[in-house]
């Protein structure tokens, strides 16, 4: 049987670009580990879940250890994994792990369930071993300390006023076998009511795949929900490219005022990256070459 041309892609959220080379610097690392996993013959599910936790570790994204703390302070985190099998796993509104995405892992591994919210998807957590964990930094409790002072209502500004703040970490791989995982991990929108949940979790929204290829978003959650566009991108590839199906998706976001960005691969392994924000941090490695925002 022939092997597939492994590749992978990675992004850093759609919005603003703060500190672009420590996201640059965390891309990198994060894609070559991802891509070597894929090398030696390892799964897209194994590489995106570990792509993922080094993204989750590295502080400078909105995504585990560093997310964005809620409108009362508190952090609660998203993340879903999905493979093009329809095989899926999701956490939502989850507090104190460090690594959600691996909770999403086990969601749709060893239960009957697509998606656990809140207390549950804590109490599973630790049903299955994950010990407690503060993901606050001192960096992000200043940002909303600073953000706080300057709200005088009861609940956040417009969204499209903070699109600064999006910043879901995604990621998208295609193994030796020609397997399809898509992978993303979320902190929120800085502020945001406490229970709220956007897109990386819901199945077509925030990720999906099938057998023919699969996407990831980033951006206004809400939005990326309503028109789940990762699963309209992933409709797209099965006439066209994926460079072009992703440029349908994002005319299709720009069209009903979303603000996003979206990554993925079809099953040929080629490459989807676009956005219609200010900016995207992304990375890429498809047969040995990486390719990285500038």
């Amino acid at each position: 049987m022939k092997k597939t041309a492994c590749a992978i892609i990675v992004n850093g959220g759609a919005g603003g670009l703060n500190f672009p080379e420590r996201r640059r610097n965390g891309l990198v690392k994060a894609a070559s580990i991802g891509y070597s996993i894929l090398k030696q013959g390892g799964s897209s599910l194994d590489a995106v879940e570990r792509t993922s936790m080094l993204l989750e570790d590295t502080t400078v994204f909105n995504a585990g250890t560093g997310s964005y703390l809620n409108l009362v302070g508190e952090v609660e985190m998203d993340a879903s994994i999905m493979t093009d099998k329809m095989e899926f796993g999701a956490v939502a509104a989850m507090k104190n792990v460090r690594y959600p995405i691996s909770v999403a892992r086990l969601v749709m591994e060893k239960t009957d369930h697509l998606l656990l919210c809140g207390q549950g998807a804590t109490k599973f957590a630790r049903i299955m071993g994950i010990k407690p964990y503060n993901p606050e930094t001192k960096e992000k409790r200043r940002l909303w300390q600073r953000k706080k002072s300057n709200i005088k209502h009861s609940y956040f500004p417009k969204l499209k006023e903070i699109a600064d703040s999006y910043g879901t970490i995604g990621v998208v791989a295609i193994d030796q076998n020609g397997l399809i995982s898509v992978a993303n991990s979320t902190g929120g929108i800085s502020l945001n009511m406490p229970g709220r949940v956007g897109d990386t979790p819901v199945i077509g929204g925030g990720v999906y795949a099938d057998k023919h290829g699969g996407v990831t978003a980033t951006g206004h959650g809400e939005e990326i929900m309503r028109h789940l566009l990762s699963f309209r991108a992933v409709c797209f590839m099965s006439s066209y490219r994926a460079r072009i199906a992703g440029k349908m998706a994002i005319d299709y976001a720009t069209k009903y005022g979303c603000r996003c960005g979206l990554v993925g691969l079809d099953k040929k392994g080629g490459i989807l990256c676009a956005n219609n924000t200010r900016a995207m941090s992304w990375c890429y490695i498809k047969n040995g070459r990486m390719r990285v925002f500038k």
